[in-house]
């Protein structure tokens, strides 16, 4: 989990434009994270609850199913704060300005809506330990994830700041970096 963030923060802050780096534009616009980064952890993650998933039927004879959920649930934390400090962390260490070109608050928020969403996906694949059908689980996580990115987290970048709107930047002719 360190390997990915920390491979997907040096991979945004040395490709990035630095005109145009700021957090949001590094860690919840661009494609990287979303689109790779987060379904191949979201991936090993359930290669783990798969692997628990095999002495389902022990766990279940002791009586100790809750508590391999709850064992489950707090990996899951764990993967994802690994993940996102090694993600965050170089960036923090960097000179690039964290809120640049809208309201830090909602900078914050889009920030810390973005961990929960990814927290969510995580505990959501615990289901599978349980469930009949495991593969469904990390088809929906992985399919939740690419919808909010695409459709709810542009959306409201775009409230953060007109300038991740397309039509925005192309009245005021404004290219590269976004």
């Amino acid at each position: 989990m360190i390997l990915f963030g920390l491979a997907g923060s040096f991979e945004l802050l040395l490709r990035n434009d630095p005109n145009t780096m700021e957090l949001p534009n590094a860690f919840l616009n661009a494609h990287l994270i979303s689109l790779y980064l987060q379904p191949a952890i979201l991936a090993l993650f359930y290669s783990q609850v798969l692997t628990f998933r095999r002495i389902n039927l022990l766990v279940g004879v002791r009586q100790k199913t809750n508590l391999m959920i709850i064992r489950l649930l707090s990996l899951a934390t764990v993967y994802c704060i690994l993940f996102l400090v090694a993600l965050f962390v170089p960036y923090f260490f960097s000179d690039h300005p964290l809120f640049k070109y809208g309201n830090p608050l909602l900078g914050i928020a889009l920030i810390v809506l973005h961990i929960a969403v990814l927290l969510f996906l995580f505990w959501l694949l615990v289901g599978a330990y349980n469930s009949r059908y495991p593969y469904l689980f990390l088809a929906l996580v992985i399919i939740l994830d690419l919808v909010y990115h695409y459709y709810i987290e542009k959306k409201l970048l775009i409230n953060y700041s007109p300038m991740y709107d397309e039509l925005y930047r192309a009245i005021h002719h404004i290219y590269g970096g976004f």
